[in-house]
């Protein structure tokens, strides 16, 4: 029986883990959002293709701008985003001022699962601004974020 509740503990706490979003700033001091609070702040929707889909999704999130403002924190030069698996890419604050990217918590209406690139995934708008569908963005566009490093 105690086997079975640790491994239902462990199950769980993966699955509270996964929904949750760390910002870390420079003193490496932590702020730990759920998905339920950035649902709260003011949402953006992006309607895009992108190479990874096979037709046009919307997405729905906050702003980095938005989450830094509700969050109290000054939006640094650059920002370091870091994806379960550990995959890791910098994007500076002048392309998050330019094309106002989101972490899209929601996929056409429903809850992005890990296996499908969430539970959030920085979305930039490819289809309002063409000059983003290159491979440099491309690669800013992480999925399954757990952390943002300031």
């Amino acid at each position: 029986m105690k086997t079975w509740m640790t491994i239902i503990a462990v199950f769980f706490s993966q699955c509270v883990w996964a929904n949750q979003l760390t910002i870390a700033d420079t003193n490496n001091t932590k702020y730990v959002i759920s998905d339920s609070q950035l649902l709260d702040m003011p949402q953006t929707s992006i309607t895009t293709t992108l190479p990874w889909l096979e037709e046009e999704a919307t997405f729905q999130g906050v702003t980095l701008q938005t989450l830094f403002k509700q969050s109290k924190l000054a939006l640094p030069p650059s920002l370091t985003f870091v994806a379960l698996n550990n995959y890791q890419v910098v994007i500076p604050r002048s392309d998050i001022e330019t094309y106002s990217p989101i972490i899209a918590i929601l996929k056409d209406g429903e809850p992005m699962s890990i296996r499908n690139k969430g539970p959030f995934w920085i979305i930039f708008p490819i289809a309002t601004k063409p000059e983003l569908n290159i491979t440099d963005y491309h690669s800013k566009m992480i999925w399954q974020l757990k952390r943002i490093q300031m």
